[in-house]
């Protein structure tokens, strides 16, 4: 790569090895981008706003899009966590009490696969468990918090998943 003048030296560089170095360097990146219709840039502008309006379109419109976006992003982490879920028999009854979401031959795979498989199906779960759950696990996301306590202290006294979503559920 080419070194970029510094701010204190507002003189234009006109070395010829420097001048060789970057022709022979516009070359290559003119040759990468060879099939480029340089005559299409003036309409570029126009197509990057068009593009810019359409993604609004795509933007959630409504508090349970949003609360599936918020699950579906923090579902990974919070699913990871080895202190709330030490295996994986304890990701798959929280996915069933949590979501309704039942999980087939877990037995056969990895974490990774069954928070995959929980994160790619948490939207079939009913509005209202979405907006619940995205609720309590952003609380939870802090180690600190009194729900978080609340959990950690139901799952040591050996409460399943469906117990310890259940107290959630009815007003914690």
């Amino acid at each position: 790569m080419t070194r970029r003048p510094t701010k204190s030296s507002q003189k234009k560089r006109s070395d010829p090895r420097e001048l060789a170095r970057f022709v022979e360097e516009l070359s290559w990146l003119l040759k990468s981008f060879e099939d480029i219709d340089y005559n299409a840039l003036s309409n570029f502008s126009h197509q990057a706003e068009l593009f810019i309006s359409n993604s609004e379109k795509f933007r959630p419109s409504s508090s349970v899009d949003q609360n599936s976006m918020v699950l579906v992003g923090i579902l990974p982490n919070f699913l990871m966590d080895t202190k709330l879920f030490p295996v994986n028999e304890g990701i798959v009854e929280f996915a069933e009490a949590a979501l309704g979401l039942p999980l087939r031959r877990w037995q056969k795979k990895s974490r990774y696969e069954i928070i995959g498989q929980i994160v790619c199906h948490a939207n079939e779960a009913s509005p209202e468990k979405i907006a619940r759950l995205s609720e309590i696990i952003e609380e939870m996301h802090d180690n600190q918090t009194s729900i978080r306590n609340v959990i950690e202290t139901n799952r040591e006294q050996g409460r399943s998943w469906s117990e310890v979503i259940g107290r959630l559920y009815d007003g914690l």
